[in-house]
């Protein structure tokens, strides 16, 4: 099925074009709802429609489809549509070797979390999220106007990254049907410059070779070379789950950086669901703000630095230091065996979470479709919550929430423990302080997610 899908020449433009009008209706139909009171923009991110729609299901979508089933997203990703037009009839000029190191994903993710999410609460405010969103489309033209092929999502997008690493534990990677078929082809369509600009058919713009992929975190699968591949040689194909985490990858320190800094976020985004874990998390940027009277509409911020930034820093450097103290690691590959040991239980987290988010808004709904701007309805929830009691779950939706709040994680867990286990350790020593990084790690949330199933 997924095959068919991506052979097929306009099946999966044809869905771009619609994804591209939804984005631009979803900006339509945030522009100009705002608020500056913070308790009444916790209620109006659900009952605006377009905001509901971003936060509360597109984004969580996006995350557990490259969990799940790899890069999909990336193929009817509107933004990839974009840019690649422009880019045909741009300057096309290569991207310089900041965009290629890695950090200009890394440093715009950490903008967006940190300053846009955690400052400007472009999540919770649907004129916020339209800027944000009007900028992105703006960035993507630029980008295509100026530098070659399809350079913002191989060295821009701000996800490209969380996309790539989640896809790491998925059970999908694009592959060929024979070797034989691709070394004895001449015209060697697939990554020909001369296909680089097509509009269906092009070749690859990440500059991958389908023959020769080692993990597929940089492959978009956009799709594009199965068209261009003229002996039908290239598909979808089945692995192991979690197969190309025990590859021995070589992480950049731009990668790396990137997933401490998630890893940190997934912790927050888990515990703040409950009052207890939240209060403990927030003790030390509560100090912080407080010892140094940081204004209100920075106490995000900081809470940020120190929950997404700060605190991970220390505590993957902390234990790689040592760790290269005891065996013959470099500090680099310590915190490589860090961050592809607890990627499946950050994966997995993150999964949790996005389930968790979007079944916990399902009682917005009949606010946003009657209230398309959710003002006037954020109003009469903000007066009334009770109104909200009708909308309860069903108790045996309610049990499956609960069982896959610990069946989740237990596997994300078993996977880090399948991943350490293939890694290559200097000493028995080195192994022992990876398997106590990934229980420290877990235990944050089981224990929180266990208080929170016994209350």
């Amino acid at each position: 099925m997924i095959n068919r899908i991506f052979k097929n020449k306009y099946l999966l433009t044809s869905i771009q074009f619609f994804t591209f009008i939804i984005f631009i209706l979803l900006i339509y139909g945030a522009w100009g709802i705002s608020t500056t009171d913070p308790k009444f923009a916790k209620i109006l991110r659900n009952t605006n429609l377009s905001n509901l729609i971003v936060w509360s299901y597109w984004w969580p979508l996006i995350v557990a489809t490259a969990i799940l089933f790899g890069r999909f997203w990336c193929s009817i990703c509107p933004i990839e549509l974009i840019t690649s037009f422009f880019g045909r009839i741009g300057l096309k000029q290569k991207p310089n070797k900041f965009m290629k190191s890695g950090w200009f994903v890394t440093l715009f993710y950490a903008i967006i979390l940190i300053l846009g999410i955690n400052t400007l609460a472009i999540h919770r405010i649907p004129h916020y999220m339209a800027l944000y969103m009007l900028s992105l489309f703006a960035i993507a033209v630029l980008i295509g106007l100026l530098y070659e092929k399809r350079t913002f999502c191989s060295y821009v997008c701000p996800i490209g990254y969380l996309l790539g690493l989640y896809s790491l534990v998925s059970r999908r990677k694009l592959g060929v049907l024979s070797q034989k078929t691709c070394e004895s082809c001449k015209t060697k369509d697939c990554i020909s410059k001369n296909n680089h600009y097509k509009f269906i058919g092009r070749s690859c713009t990440s500059e991958l070779y389908p023959a020769k992929i080692a993990d597929g975190k940089d492959c978009i699968l956009c799709g594009q070379c199965y068209k261009a591949c003229p002996h039908d040689n290239i598909l979808i194909q089945k692995q192991k789950v979690g197969a190309k985490l025990i590859q021995n990858l070589k992480l950049s320190w731009a990668e790396i950086t990137f997933f401490m800094i998630v890893s940190g976020f997934v912790v927050y985004e888990i515990l703040s669901n409950w009052s207890t874990s939240l209060d403990l998390l927030l003790i030390l940027p509560n100090y912080i703000n407080e010892l140094f009277n940081i204004p209100s509409q920075y106490t995000g911020t900081v809470k940020a630095l120190t929950l997404y930034v700060i605190c991970p820093f220390i505590f993957y450097f902390a234990f790689a230091f040592i760790k290269k103290l005891i065996s013959k690691e470099s500090l680099k590959q310590s915190i490589s065996q860090f961050v592809l040991s607890i990627l499946p239980i950050a994966a997995s987290m993150h999964l949790l979470k996005a389930i968790l988010k979007t079944t916990s808004r399902l009682p917005y709904w009949d606010f946003a479709l009657k209230d398309p701007n959710g003002v006037e309805s954020a109003k009469i929830i903000m007066q009334n919550h009770d109104v909200l009691k009708n909308y309860a779950a069903l108790p045996t939706f309610s049990l499956i929430i609960n069982v896959l709040s610990i069946l989740i994680p237990l596997l994300g867990l078993v996977l880090s423990f399948y991943v350490i286990s293939k890694q290559n350790f200097s000493n028995q020593l080195s192994k022992g302080i990876s398997i106590l990084v990934v229980l420290i790690y877990s235990s944050i949330f089981l224990s929180t997610l266990i208080m929170w199933q016994l209350n």
